[in-house]
């Protein structure tokens, strides 16, 4: 099936179409946990099947949480690509002003409108909330200042999951910095930066600021450096390329990921350190196994290039934009009155129809948004566009 009317438009004009599929993997966690919660948490007729008995399920969804990470890693691993070819492969030039001018107009765009849009919805349409209360939050989040501003007890009022973009964005400006020292100036830079990886993952265990920021999820990018490290220089990891060869990519995909979801800390409530700091461990080497197995194996790239897979992944952004909004807004009338007798029914069935939804409305946005301004020569084609009549006027 041939969907490249939604494909993403790459700035080198390079396309990993596995990359599009760990994006659909992060933002299908990420729906199922925000879905999986609002419907655990509003959905509360009297039904013969309690709810609780689905307690186990709930709890595997809020493991969903981790999609957010694993975002962070594919974003360490993208940016990381035209770096890394540069410097190991003597490829083009990577041209600073450039690379922030690109960050720019690819994503700004997309974002400011999706924050008016969702502000405009919230104050005018359905007034919910006010104006002077969604102001200054909105004003923060503009600015990606939200989660400097605040602290971690207040997620943005706008749009809540805008948290994890501000941490992006303070990746973005550290990362040519930190590329070239990586690249230029460090001996062994493998094995310091594994070393720096378990260190910060350590450090963000025990020692936590009152607000988010890089700092807590540093590690995370720092993995997928390592992993565009290896990826552009076509090295390969023994050890690993026999256990996958021994077991099949298949076992060693699911192994690394039910135990990457099973050493997550983020609801461990033990306030042992130590703990926190071995299962975090854990989870990145089977992380890196993970992305590794992905990235660098033929077994699952039928899935992870599947066209559907591929497509929705590369939408991810549009999704993530706009899928909790959708999800308390069309949700909040589905739960009004039950539509059988049964909790499980109602749970499938209004997952089903928000998922839809999800999919229709971030579709639509993409297309006419966020699709148009991955082309970097945009902002020149619409002031020609727009400039036209006054040239030919004259």
């Amino acid at each position: 099936m041939e969907l490249s009317f939604l494909r993403r438009i790459t700035s080198s004009g390079k396309y990993i179409s596995v990359v599009d599929g760990l994006r659909f993997l992060a933002i299908a966690m990420v729906i199922i946990y925000h879905l999986d919660g609002f419907i655990f948490r509003e959905l509360n007729h009297t039904y013969l099947d309690a709810k609780t008995v689905y307690s186990w399920w709930h709890a595997l969804c809020l493991r969903g949480y981790f999609g957010v990470e694993l975002f962070f890693v594919i974003s360490g691993f993208i940016l990381a690509l035209p770096f890394t070819e540069y410097y190991l492969n003597q490829g083009s030039k990577i041209s600073i002003r450039s690379y922030f001018v690109r960050r720019l107009t690819r994503l700004e765009p997309p974002y400011i409108i999706s924050l008016i849009i969702i502000f405009w919805v919230y104050v005018f349409v359905i007034q919910t909330k006010s104006y002077d209360d969604l102001a200054p939050s909105f004003l923060s989040s503009l600015f990606y200042a939200h989660t400097l501003i605040y602290d971690r007890s207040i997620l943005p009022l706008v749009s809540t999951v805008t948290w994890s973009l501000e941490i992006e964005v303070q990746f973005y400006i550290l990362a040519p910095l930190l590329f070239y020292v990586y690249f230029k100036k460090i001996n062994d830079r493998r094995i310091n930066l594994i070393f720096l990886t378990l260190f910060i993952s350590n450090c963000s265990k025990i020692l936590k600021p009152d607000f988010y920021s890089l700092y807590e999820y540093f590690h995370f990018f720092l993995l997928g450096i390592l992993l565009a490290d290896y990826y552009i220089s076509k090295e390969r990891i023994k050890i690993l390329e026999q256990w996958i060869q021994l077991s099949g990519s298949f076992m060693v995909g699911f192994i690394s990921f039910v135990m990457i979801i099973l050493t997550d800390i983020t609801y461990i409530e033990s306030k042992v350190g130590i703990l926190k700091m071995g299962l975090s461990t854990v989870q990145l080497m089977f992380l890196f196994i993970f992305f590794y197995n992905v990235l660098f194996r033929a077994g699952p790239v039928r899935f992870y290039s599947n066209a559907i897979v591929t497509s929705i992944g590369g939408m991810c952004y549009s999704i993530y934009l706009f899928h909790n909004e959708i999800i308390n807004g069309i949700g909040f009338y589905l739960i009004k009155h039950p539509f059988s007798s049964y909790y499980i029914m109602d749970y499938v069935l209004i997952s089903i129809i928000l998922s839809v939804s999800i999919l229709i409305l971030s579709t639509i946005f993409y297309i006419l948004i966020e699709r148009p301004c991955m082309n970097k020569r945009w902002p020149s084609e619409l002031w020609t566009k727009l400039s036209a009549p006054f040239v030919k006027g004259k």
